[in-house]
């Protein structure tokens, strides 16, 4: 594996030498691996600078990695970097980090998470779902960050230790989903409901991704009581669980709409854990694999220690939770630590951050 690696490194400096040769101009390129479509954050940021900013140029490239179709499109990316003054990353990017870029060129994690419940990138080195230490060294995994976005000095020391950066590169900014999360959409969830004609409270369920094993779902699905309450499944797209039949995907609605017309929230090592707080439903961490976890992953954030009021590794006392008072104050003080922003025109922020950089002001 290092040796294909430094081989695929040394292809990509080559390559890019010729390629830094293009004008830097007043552009920004955007790059994402996240999806096969524009992820909400990039969507938002893109619609923002075509509009308040049409005097920028702006490069949007989007593609998971796989295949030799991959390759061609790092091509893309080193134009888009050598021709930039500012290059916005929402994950590790390998053109991005393994490349010596011009001097003057800014690129900014803006990260695909608001949070770091879970380890993740140098923190979770050689453990079965992180990379080797070989692989992260000879990839320059997550080098070249100008800064980093973080919705909270909290949140912003567990990136610094995941991207192996430093607190002095952290700016603090939301991204446009918390401004999202917080639009009221009234008549979405009425119309849901009505729509629904099912009177029980409807609970979600979003588990975060698991590498190494399947989503275990039977133990919760006869907890909760289904003459009570409709359990609604969201899956990460690149998950999944042991036995789907019977489950209740809830293939109406996307996860964000889901989290607006639910009634409670349950999930476990994901970053909706406090994303969603901002909705200030009752949010309940489901950890069965909590020991687990800690093994393959890692986490930063226990619920059991941190939020043991509303977790439990028992899906029976996660459905006695839901039954009973939930404590908003104590969510509101965990919400608080975690994005300290006002997530209010957080579109806006960020957007007009990366504008300053691209003129020279940061």
């Amino acid at each position: 594996m290092s040796v294909a690696a430094k081989l695929a490194v040394g292809m990509m400096r080559a390559a890019y030498a010729p390629i830094k040769l293009f004008p830097q101009k007043n552009k920004i390129a955007i790059l994402s691996r996240q999806s096969k479509q524009k992820p909400e954050d990039i969507r938002a940021l893109e619609d923002y600078l075509r509009e308040k900013h049409p005097e920028l140029e702006l490069t949007v490239l989007v593609k998971m990695v796989g295949g030799i179709g991959y390759a061609f499109h790092m091509l893309r990316q080193m134009h888009a970097i050598a021709s930039s003054k500012t290059v916005v990353v929402d994950g590790y990017c390998i053109a991005a980090s393994v490349l010596k870029h011009k001097t003057g060129t800014r690129i900014i994690q803006i990260w695909h998470s608001s949070a770091a419940i879970k380890k993740f990138g140098y923190q979770c080195l050689d453990k079965p779902s992180g990379h080797s230490s070989e692989t992260a060294r000879v990839m320059c995994m997550h080098r070249n960050y100008d800064y980093v976005i973080c919705p909270s000095m909290a949140t912003g020391r567990l990136f610094c230790q995941g991207f192996d950066t430093t607190e002095d590169r952290l700016r603090l900014f939301g991204l446009p989903r918390l401004e999202k999360m917080i639009e009221p959409e009234e008549e979405m969830v009425s119309h849901a409901k009505a729509e629904m004609k099912d009177e029980r409270e409807i609970v979600l369920y979003v588990p975060t991704l698991r590498k190494v094993r399947p989503v275990e779902l039977a133990p919760l699905a006869e907890a909760i009581d289904s003459d009570r309450y409709r359990l609604v499944v969201k899956l990460h797209p690149l998950d999944r669980i042991l036995d789907e039949e019977g489950v209740d995907f809830g293939e109406e609605y996307s996860t964000g709409q889901w989290l607006k017309i639910c009634d409670h929230v349950i999930t476990d090592y994901s970053a909706l854990g406090v994303e969603a707080t901002l909705l200030n439903k009752p949010m309940y961490f489901y950890v069965y694999d909590i020991d687990r976890y800690q093994e393959e992953t890692g986490i930063n954030i226990n619920p059991l220690e941190e939020m043991e009021w509303c977790s439990s590794d028992r899906a029976e006392d996660i459905a006695h939770m839901i039954e009973g008072e939930y404590d908003f104050d104590r969510l509101r003080a965990f919400r608080d630590k975690y994005i300290e922003i006002d997530p209010e025109n957080c579109t806006e922020k960020l957007a007009e951050f990366i504008v300053e950089t691209v003129n020279g002001n940061n």
